[in-house]
């Protein structure tokens, strides 16, 4: 096996597609380990909303921004490595839990972002079909670290951190007649959060995400153009608080159930020698909506706008 092929093996089983749970299921959950608090459901959705939403902003679409084909090795002078410094940020639907009634759970749009560092550097050149088709099963490692700035206004208490690795699989590099084609696989970590406020419902989490993006993309006389779909799924561990007292449990802390969407997203970039500005628009899909009216006017299932500004070097 060619090295870090078992890496990138390793990656892909993080993204194997399981049955994700579902909201209703926390809610469930939590109201047995509650005995039945109403304030369980908003708490499901708040959860569902907040591990979405940052997972999205600190994800965002090309795993290394600007290009769609792994860096690769330099001729005779080791691997190729690539620095950038991206702002992301994404639009999303956010239930408002300070506001929360027995019946109700009001909605809101919150910004989300995510300034962030970003490293990758080539680990295998790939496998060359002929003179003008090579990459094939090329590898990059990618790596990552930053800061979510969280709307405190909308509910959040303080901000969070991201750190991520991964890799980036080439399937074919770009050339003169061919575009670049690539997959990766990345895992990040998000730090603490808090959404809600004292004397209301609550949710503290510590997220994570694992995302998968497929790209294709050509570079042109005046820009190069970027296309990609992915998959990402969300997940971690969830307090969940209500302002209930008495004999019935106030916080309930439980594994959260995993959340699955897909995305679709493009970019254009230009380089002058070894500097490259990418810019970044994408759009990704909302979850299953509640059959419960106690959680509307909040709709789980509106879809999300996210947009980022990359600067990247590449030796």
């Amino acid at each position: 096996m060619r090295p870090g092929a078992g890496l990138m093996l390793a990656l892909l089983s993080l993204g194997a597609p399981v049955r994700a749970q579902s909201a209703a299921e926390l809610t469930a959950r939590c109201s047995d380990a509650s005995g039945g608090a109403n304030w369980c459901a908003a708490g499901a959705a708040g959860y569902q909303a907040a591990a979405s939403g940052i997972g999205l902003a600190a994800s965002a679409g090309s795993d290394i921004p600007g290009t769609s084909s792994t860096l690769g090795w330099r001729r005779g002078l080791g691997p190729r490595m690539a620095l950038s410094a991206r702002f992301t940020g994404a639009r999303i639907p956010l239930p408002d839990l300070v506001e929360a009634l027995a019946l109700e759970l009001p909605e809101l749009r919150a910004t989300v972002s995510h300034a962030s560092l970003e490293g990758a550097a080539g680990l295998f050149d790939g496998f060359r079909w002929a003179p003008q088709y090579g990459g094939f099963l090329s590898l990059d490692l990618v790596a990552s670290v930053g800061v979510l700035r969280l709307p405190q206004a909308h509910g959040f208490e303080g901000d969070a951190y991201s750190a991520g690795v991964g890799a980036r699989l080439g399937l074919l590099r770009e050339s003169f007649d061919v575009p670049g084609v690539s997959v990766s696989v990345v895992r990040r970590f998000l730090g603490d959060v808090r959404l809600g406020a004292a004397r209301a419902i609550t949710v503290r989490l510590e997220p994570a995400a694992t995302s998968v993006r497929a790209v294709i993309g050509k570079e042109f006389s005046a820009a190069g153009i970027v296309a990609g779909a992915g998959w990402d799924r969300y997940s971690g561990t969830v307090t969940i608080e209500g302002p209930e007292s008495g004999r019935q449990p106030r916080s309930v802390t439980l594994d959260g159930p995993a959340f699955d969407r897909l995305l679709l997203h493009m970019g254009v970039s230009r380089t002058w020698q070894v500097l490259v500005v990418a810019g970044e628009i994408g759009w990704a899909a909302g979850f299953d909506g509640f059959s419960d009216p106690s959680v509307q006017p909040f709709d789980p299932s509106a879809g999300s706008v996210f947009g980022s500004l990359s600067l990247r070097i590449t030796r």
